[in-house]
């Protein structure tokens, strides 16, 4: 069986992989993913470096990740998961109190699917969100 097979599979239930060393903001992160009514699985991190390790075991539909993170910044992070990546380009999230044009310049360039600014308003969150996890099981039911 193929990842598309099980991808594409209705009962498929897509993971959103969240990472932010302030454990509020993740709490406050997954209460906005849950209230989509998508049915996700839905992976909380502090550590980046744990993080990097999780993506390299299990699939991930989405990410959503802090910039700036006590082992290693954003940047680093996007960086890492694109090079290790087997998968085709997961979609990323950023959300960073930085307001530094040029920081998300690079991010974009890195494959970024968006940048967003903290606190990152929910409405604005979801709607990216859901807009990125049903292309992402598009991708998967259309091939």
């Amino acid at each position: 069986m193929s990842v598309r097979d099980i991808r594409s599979a209705p009962t498929y239930r897509q993971t959103v992989l969240i990472i932010d060393d302030q454990p509020m903001v993740l709490a406050i992160h997954t209460a906005v993913l849950k209230s989509l009514s998508m049915d996700l699985r839905i992976v909380s991190m502090t550590d980046p470096k744990a993080a990097l390790e999780w993506l390299r075991q299990k699939p991930a539909d989405l990410i959503v990740t802090d910039y700036r993170m006590h082992q290693m910044d954003g940047i680093h992070f996007v960086n890492a998961v694109r090079d290790s990546s087997i998968e085709p380009m997961r979609p990323i999230i950023v959300v960073t109190a930085l307001k530094d044009e040029k920081i998300h310049q690079q991010l974009l360039a890195a494959g970024v699917s968006a940048c967003l600014i903290k606190p990152a308003r929910a409405a604005q969150l979801s709607k990216i969100a859901r807009t990125l996890l049903e292309q992402s099981r598009r991708q998967y039911t259309t091939q």
